[in-house]
């Protein structure tokens, strides 16, 4: 497991050049809009999407879609998702045309929500048409609502909004209503963490993410209960999908050098053993590569992940996709619409 690797070698050299300590603000606020009571402009939310995403949060991710769907497993994980949220044809929308970049971030405020944007190309006439056309033939059913003066399109409490032809939102309902809130009440503001912001400077990665471990008592649970997880406090990384499947360069935050060794060798321990599972469930060798080493207080991990052994775990452990919509459309309004908003909050900012 202590091969060298280019590609994840590469990475990790980027992740330690490129990605500093971590922070818990963006530093000094910017805000697109300032005219009290002035919405934000489809200009604005397409000038900085990312600023849609309100603060608080306690996990991000980020995927380039273009170089994940040139890769062999990208390509698989996509296909996957393409089955399991199928879209009628008469979107005319493609997943891996149409979407060039995901952002989500992760919040605790009524239990564990998460908000999302992509950016990309979207007809929103044709995509809100076809959604409400339908009649049936999605479970749960997919349901139009008015929220913030937009369309909001949820199924359970998932769902999405197309906000201008280039960008997006989605997550569930109290992630969704909280960016529509920042926008209808002009406090759109660069608000991400600064290492955010140095995980999206990492070059030559087609996917980062992180995870304040302290954040939140879901977090901080986490890292109380797994071993190799111990007095962290943040954990981050950028990788890619190169051969031979998925590669990872990353760190964990500790208050001393004492935590970030035997988060080192705890690591170590957890890779030979998923090993020796991955064997018995017939899964060959599913860590390639494992390197980690404690630096200053911080455990740096290099990991390469076989993507065989990532679609034979898919296969066997994944419940099989749902059929494709059959009709034009796939929504249902929802009772009332109009009359009242379907949840009411206090908007923090």
């Amino acid at each position: 497991m202590r091969r060298r690797g280019a590609a994840a070698g590469a990475l990790l050299m980027a992740l330690l050049s490129g990605v500093g300590a971590p922070g818990c603000g963006g530093g000094k606020e910017v805000i697109l809009r300032t005219a009290a009571g002035v919405e934000a402009t489809a200009e604005d939310i397409d000038r900085e999407p990312l600023w849609l995403l309100p603060p608080g949060g306690i996990g991000w991710l980020h995927l380039e879609v273009g170089p994940a769907a040139s890769s062999e497993l990208g390509q698989y994980l996509l296909s996957d998702a393409r089955a399991r949220f199928p879209l009628p044809e008469a979107t005319g929308f493609s997943f891996e045309r149409d979407v060039t970049r995901l952002s989500l971030a992760t919040y605790s405020m009524q239990g564990l929500d998460f908000a999302g944007v992509a950016s990309g190309r979207f007809d929103r006439a044709r995509i809100e048409a076809a959604a409400t056309e339908y009649k049936g033939g999605a479970a749960p059913a997919l349901v139009r609502s008015e929220y913030a003066g937009r369309a909001l399109f949820t199924a359970g409490s998932i769902g999405f909004t197309i906000l201008t032809p280039q960008t997006a939102l989605f997550g569930n309902e109290t992630g969704i209503r909280r960016c529509l809130d920042r926008i209808a009440e002009s406090r759109v503001a660069d608000d991400l963490p600064v290492w955010v912001k140095d995980l999206l400077r990492t070059p030559d990665s087609t996917f980062s993410f992180g995870v304040d471990l302290q954040g939140s008592p879901i977090t901080a649970a986490l890292s109380g209960r797994l071993a190799a997880l111990q007095g962290a406090s943040m954990a981050r990384g950028v990788g890619n999908f190169a051969p031979p499947g998925i590669n990872i360069a990353g760190s964990l935050a500790h208050g001393g050098h004492d935590a970030a060794r035997a988060t080192a060798s705890a690591l170590l321990q957890a890779g030979g053993s998923l090993n020796i599972y991955g064997r018995l469930f017939g899964l060959g060798q599913p860590i390639r590569k494992l390197e980690t080493q404690a630096v200053g207080n911080d455990t740096q991990v290099v990991l390469a992940v076989d993507g065989s052994a990532v679609r034979v775990l898919m296969q066997k452990f994944l419940p099989p996709p749902p059929p494709p919509p059959t009709g034009p459309g796939w929504a249902e309004r929802s009772a009332g619409e109009g009359s009242r908003p379907l949840l009411s909050f206090q908007s923090q900012r």
